[in-house]
């Protein structure tokens, strides 16, 4: 099989793939992976062939930022049209670029590549898309994007979702849809049926691969058929790892090791690094800080405090008794896939909505903002810390999991679809 592989190049959107690609390769397939040039050392690592963006715009040539001056409403449908429609005409040019060398079978894209259904009403061939954070769709029982709410349970529950997935209809879509519209004109295509939300271009109508279980994720009364949970798609620990020399460290603590994180994307050390270090000074822990350096902001660090840019979470987090997170999904994904409670303090992008599936699930807690204060983490550590269920609903999270073989799954869906 010959498959042409599209992804932002942005670490949320590589990194499930790479395993992905990995499994394809071994299994004798010719995987063609298109994204930036700075992934091309990873792609290149898992045996497919590197394509560089051409006429596609990466995420700095086309920031997902709201308009200059929008607020409210207008502010987060300009950010999606910039996410998802105004860079699929360059995607769609590199696609047909690509397959006039590279006759591919089947085209697997993550989410935010729709180039490939606009390829498809082009006479292309059948995709798949990768979902990279959780799955929203406009069940009455699903919350929308932003909420922090469970899955609703009653009908009366229900009604606030119906009322946001109305409002995503009548509000939302609309301009997405107008956007979309003018670009598929330009390419001599009919207007996108209106049957459809403009949103669902995120999930290939063929295949859908979630890299999770249903233990992490909202249930739905009726799951569309096409919708695969695999289980997570998570690269192997590197085997050329240096521990820092305060690694031993970690044992001399255990059930007490904290570690914290900033992620990829929302950085700032303020919003969760300072504060958790501030927290946590005076507290019987070890705190294993990962991202931009917390001295920038605390100054000198305390003792108990240990930071280092990066360090591969497959070797630290068989250590950590709680993980501090901004909620970004992958990394969520692999401290559950260790069996690591959460706490969860982020609202950009999907972050609202991992860390609602983090409480829902009992794994952990959601702090409902992106800035928590330092009492409010030294509280939450404390819970989570001292209330064994936490750890018990991850470690059960955990186990599902491992039921799963994620790459080889969705390979093997891949070449059902094929």
């Amino acid at each position: 099989m010959k498959l042409l592989l599209s992804t932002l190049p942005a670490a949320g959107h590589v990194n499930p793939a790479l395993p992905l690609a990995t499994r394809l390769v071994e299994r004798g397939h010719d995987v063609l992976w298109h994204t930036g040039e700075a992934y091309a050392p990873q792609v290149t690592a898992t045996g497919a062939r590197f394509a560089p963006y051409d006429h596609a715009a990466d995420l700095r040539r086309l920031p997902a930022e709201p308009d200059p001056g929008s607020k409210g409403p207008a502010a987060g449908i300009s950010a999606l049209r910039k996410l998802l429609i105004d860079r699929m005409p360059g995607q769609l040019a590199d696609y047909e670029a690509l397959l006039a060398d590279f006759p591919a079978d089947l085209l697997v894209t993550d989410m935010c590549a729709v180039g490939a259904a606009t390829l498809r009403d082009k006479g292309g061939p059948a995709y798949a898309t990768l979902g990279i954070n959780p799955l929203m769709t406009t069940d009455p029982e699903i919350p929308s994007f932003t909420s922090s709410r469970p899955p609703a349970t009653s009908f009366l529950g229900q009604l606030p979702n119906r009322l946001a997935h109305f409002l995503t209809r009548k509000v939302l879509d609309p301009k997405l849809r107008a956007a979309l519209d003018a670009h598929r004109a330009d390419l001599g295509l009919r207007p996108f049926p209106r049957d459809r939300l403009t949103l669902e271009l995120t999930r290939s109508p063929y295949l859908h691969l979630m890299p999770t279980t249903e233990a992490f994720e909202f249930p739905r009364r009726r799951l569309a058929p096409h919708i695969r949970f695999v289980g997570p798609l998570l690269p192997d620990p590197p085997a050329d790892f240096e521990a820092p020399e305060w690694w031993d460290e970690l044992a001399a603590y255990e059930g007490r090791v904290v570690h914290v994180t900033q992620g990829t994307v929302a950085t700032d050390p303020a919003a969760l690094l300072r504060p958790t270090v501030e927290a946590l000074a005076a507290e019987d822990v070890l705190v294993v800080a990962t991202g931009p350096n917390p001295a920038d902001t605390v100054g000198s660090l305390p003792d108990n405090v240990r930071w280092t840019p990066f360090v591969p979470h497959a070797h630290l987090l068989p250590h950590v008794s709680v993980m501090i997170t901004n909620a970004g999904y992958n990394g969520v994904l692999t401290a559950l896939a260790h069996g690591v409670p959460l706490i969860c303090a982020g609202r950009s992008e999907d972050k609202a909505a991992v860390s609602a599936r983090v409480a829902w699930s009992g794994a952990g807690l959601d702090l409902r903002t992106a800035r928590p204060t330092a009492p409010a983490l030294r509280r939450a550590v404390h819970t989570v810390l001292n209330t064994p269920t936490y750890r018990t609903a991850a470690t059960r999270i955990s186990e599902d999991f491992a039921r799963h073989d994620g790459p080889n799954e969705a390979a093997k869906l891949l070449e059902g679809l094929a």
